[in-house]
């Protein structure tokens, strides 16, 4: 068997059932042993308190979008079809949904503790959900797609995994926005504020893990000021609606991005107060350094390339394409400010952040910085998957735009 033939192989055959069987495990183990023996052992069905929660937050979410508002219209699929249609309330979802958990928890406190003890069944009920949920999708998708694209016949499993349409929609919703936006970040700001407000019952107030979901919620509600910004980003316009994206944010994000503040639960902070502001400081830079990344790029786009950045005429490289129909379209590549730095500074000041709500857990072992280390090895991996895609649509344009940028990430080092 030939190296691609062996390539092929593992990304087809292999790579997505072990991947499946090993991460929907693993994500419920992961919240066994970092509660401490303080929660529920593990759950395969989870119970009905579980069930009621998770799906008090799916109709929750369902409503959001339902509600009559300003729409987004997302960039056209790479196939062609209608441009998607997104519901532009993000943050006002965010903060009315933030401001309902603070009062609930307010009025019930012990509320917390309840949630935090069946975490496991949480997740355990998620996973059913998602897992059934990226099985419709798989069989929609198959026989019955909402859209006309020739895809190459892939394996099940694979297929699954990967998922089969861009911008399914369900009960009149995109299904990315529902379980991206709309419930998986959102399980992921009231979890952290849960765990929060238990650690706080059983350990007492800790600066340390109020930092810790402090830069969480700010990072979140960032994402929610520009989640239309990130309907033109290539996980939206690009990755196809199956178990890596669905099951990932129905369970994925609840159950592992949330772990450093579930971890502190158990393990309670031990690092100095004057530690823990120096954490928030670093947390803040980031988010800044984030933010005006984004923006500059946000700033290009909308003056089409005529403007200034660092106080001089935007640098670009005009980058022509063929869409599937075979028409010409023009892209410009930025070149200036950050982003003529590194091609992905972005991620260092992501990772920058992710590190500073991890410091607070300093001293109590690797649990606390998992998801770090995920986080560092899912960019890396998302770097060239993301450059062989760009490479495939701008062809000598991207070459070009590599040589003017020649780092992916680190300047000088990577």
């Amino acid at each position: 068997m030939g190296s691609m033939a062996l390539l092929d192989a593992m990304r087809y055959q292999f790579g997505p059932p072990l991947m499946v069987a090993l991460v929907t495990a693993g994500v419920q183990l992961l919240a066994v042993v970092g509660g401490g023996g303080l929660t529920n052992s593990w759950s395969v069905v989870g119970s009905v308190q579980a069930w009621t929660l998770v799906s008090a937050l799916c109709l929750w979410a369902l409503l959001s979008l339902w509600i009559p508002g300003k729409v987004f219209v997302g960039p056209h699929p790479p196939h062609g079809g209608a441009a998607p249609t997104y519901r532009a309330n993000g943050f006002q979802f965010f903060v009315v949904s933030l401001l309902l958990c603070i009062l609930g928890l307010f009025l019930q406190p012990t509320f917390a503790l309840q949630v935090y003890t069946i975490f496991p069944e949480i997740l355990a009920a998620c996973n059913v959900t998602a897992l059934s949920f990226c099985t419709y999708l798989l069989i929609i998708g198959k026989w019955w797609p909402q859209t006309k694209e020739e895809l190459t016949a892939r394996p099940l499993v694979y297929e699954f995994y990967r998922g089969m349409e861009i911008h399914p929609r369900i009960l009149g919703v995109d299904v990315k926005q529902l379980t991206n936006c709309r419930f998986g970040l959102l399980a992921w700001q009231l979890l952290v504020v849960i765990f929060f407000v238990a650690g706080g019952i059983k350990n007492g107030w800790s600066v340390a893990h109020f930092v810790c979901v402090a830069l969480q919620t700010i990072y979140l509600a960032k994402f929610y000021w520009w989640e239309t910004g990130y309907f033109n980003t290539l996980d939206i316009t690009l990755d196809r609606a199956g178990y890596y994206i669905c099951w990932g944010c129905i369970v994925f994000v609840p159950g592992f991005y949330t772990f450093t503040s579930y971890y502190l639960v158990a393990h309670p902070p031990v690092i100095s107060d004057s530690g823990a502001v120096l954490c928030f400081i670093l947390g803040i830079l980031a988010i800044g350094l984030n933010y005006r990344i984004d923006w500059e790029k946000e700033y290009f786009r909308h003056n089409n390339g005529k403007c200034f950045i660092w106080n001089r005429p935007a640098k670009f490289i005009k980058a022509t394409y063929l869409t599937y129909d075979k028409k010409q379209k023009t892209s410009y590549l930025l070149t200036s400010g950050f982003w003529g730095i590194s091609r992905h500074l972005n991620y260092v000041f992501e990772l920058m952040l992710t590190l500073s709500w991890s410091l607070p857990g300093l001293g109590l072992g690797f649990g606390p910085f998992l998801y770090f280390i995920f986080l560092t090895i899912l960019l890396i991996h998302r770097i060239f998957r993301d450059e062989e895609k760009c490479k495939a649509k701008y062809g000598k344009y991207w070459v070009q735009y590599c040589e003017a940028v020649p780092y992916r990430l680190i300047p000088g080092i990577f």
